[in-house]
């Protein structure tokens, strides 16, 4: 059986297949009205650029960004995607980006009353551009870019376009960033050190010395033999060896990759998990069988087209898990992202899929819940106190996972960030309560508190009232909370 988003990517598909001539032509017409309103008025203005997305890219974009969870419909999905067409407005440099931004801006001079936060010119009512919104936008790698989302109407219907400003050197530096990171999905050992060294490319085109430098220093630390070292280069060789072999098999199946290095470094974590790195025998062992494990997968088929089926009911030991594992298996066959994790997972481990889940929820509670600051609370309330206390937080903990839905909550990396976050929950909580009733009273406020704070890690807006309400609480309690610096920014929102 065929999971449902590929029937949708197909309908979505198809329906680009069936307008992709009226939106050359539009595409076409965007590119002529751009032309005229820049020709000759912008002495750093070069040439514009259209195209129209690609399948490839736009099933790419589907499965990336879980589109087939976001929008039901294929019609919705086409009103949200901002750049069915992309317009590319060159110039030669950087400080041209500002000055075509403010002749586009001063263009479109009158607020549309259909489509809030869009204006356009009166000469050329067909045409709406959303300019409200702060420029340059910051993108995810740090960089900053005028990108500017439009919509034109042609034939009675909405075509949504976007368009970028860039000059000569940011052309040059997206065309390097987009080849060897963003479609580069062959896992990179030295990840982060790669990613220094575009940073650096794109501060200064012709620092090459620098560039040099930071590769000798990097290769120089792979040189050690600390035992801490070794360990995480081991890691990282087998996250790279898993993403490299799925990767493979991904492209051939589905025909495109899409990223899940991270989700690699989790499953080497939990592949590890019950060995002792000090003990070389075994931890030897241990790798011997995880590569012979990864080649016989290799000889195998693997299908990412497939329902994930388990083949008996779950048996869940706690709370925690029951909530968190109900979830995973109501979105597993729905969303792409949940299902490659654990399709991943299945692979590697050798017992079926019923207990590899169950055995992944262990681990995944265990990473939480290990080494947690509770040595204050105890010495306060007492041992048993501190035990339920704890365990109704890592339950808020497990419905607030289930509310934000996101497979990023199993990386690695914000494991250790969820960590920090119940920690200073619980610090919090040693500073005010002095006894298990004074608990009872005041826990919807530590609950609100973990909620907000794995909201904001999430990058999910939160909402003003909930954040007033939040405040106006621990004013009225007069507790000794003082509000993270990532919450404080939506007080100073309020402020504004």
């Amino acid at each position: 059986m065929e999971l449902q988003i590929f029937g949708f990517v197909d309908e979505v598909l198809d329906k680009l297949d069936a307008m992709r001539e009226e939106v050359e032509i539009a595409s076409k017409e965007i590119e002529e009205y751009f032309k005229t309103v820049l020709d000759g008025n912008i002495e750093g203005y070069l040439n514009i650029n259209t195209r129209v997305k690609s399948r490839s890219s736009l099933k790419e974009k589907i499965l990336r960004y879980d589109y087939y969870s976001k929008y039901k419909t294929v019609e919705t999905l086409y009103e949200k995607l901002s750049d069915l067409v992309g317009i590319r407005i060159e110039c030669r440099f950087i400080e041209d980006e500002l000055i075509i931004y403010k002749l586009i801006k001063a263009h479109f001079n009158s607020a549309h009353d259909k489509y809030i936060g869009y204006s356009y010119n009166k000469n050329g009512n067909n045409m709406f551009l959303e300019i409200t919104t702060k420029q340059p936008k910051e993108q995810k790698n740090g960089i900053k870019m005028y990108r500017i989302d439009g919509k034109y109407l042609f034939k009675e219907q909405i075509i949504n376009f976007e368009i970028q400003i860039k000059s000569l050197v940011n052309i040059f530096w997206s065309e390097i960033e987009h080849k060897v990171i963003y479609k580069n999905y062959n896992y990179i050992v030295a990840d982060r050190f790669y990613k220094d060294i575009m940073r650096s490319i794109k501060n200064s085109l012709s620092t090459i010395d620098q560039q040099l430098l930071l590769i000798s220093n990097q290769f120089e630390r792979f040189k050690s033999t600390t035992l801490d070292i070794r360990n995480n280069q081991v890691e990282t060789l087998l996250s790279k060896i898993i993403y490299d072999l799925f990767a493979e098999r991904m492209k051939k199946d589905i025909g495109l990759l899409v990223d899940f290095r991270k989700s690699c470094d989790t499953l080497v974590k939990y592949i590890l998990r019950d060995v002792s790195p000090n003990s070389n025998i075994h931890y030897n062992a241990l790798l011997v069988a995880i590569l012979n494990r990864l080649n016989a997968i290799d000889e195998s088929e693997i299908n990412f087209n497939k329902v994930l089926a388990f083949e008996r009911k779950l048996a869940f030991k706690d709370e925690f898990t029951l909530i968190i594992g109900n979830h995973i298996q109501s979105v597993l066959n729905k969303e792409f992202q949940w299902n490659l994790f654990f399709r991943i997972l299945f692979y590697i481990e050798p017992e079926n899929n019923t207990s590899d889940l169950e055995n992944f929820l262990e681990f995944y509670k265990k990473r939480m819940s290990y080494n947690l600051n509770t040595s204050k609370l105890k010495k306060i309330i007492g041992e048993k106190e501190t035990s339920i206390i704890l365990d109704e937080l890592l339950i808020k903990f497990a419905n607030t996972f289930v509310e934000i839905n996101s497979v990023q909550l199993l990386y690695d990396n914000i494991i250790e960030e969820l960590k920090i976050v119940l920690n200073s929950v619980l610090d919090k909580i040693a500073r005010n309560v002095t006894n298990f009733d004074l608990w009872e009273t005041q826990k919807s406020i530590y609950f609100k508190l973990l909620w907000l704070r794995m909201f904001d890690l999430s990058d999910n807006n939160i909402d003003t009232k909930i954040m007033l309400d939040f405040i106006e609480e621990i004013k009225t309690k007069d507790l000794n909370i003082d509000l993270h610096k990532n919450l404080q920014k939506y007080i100073l929102n309020i402020q504004k």
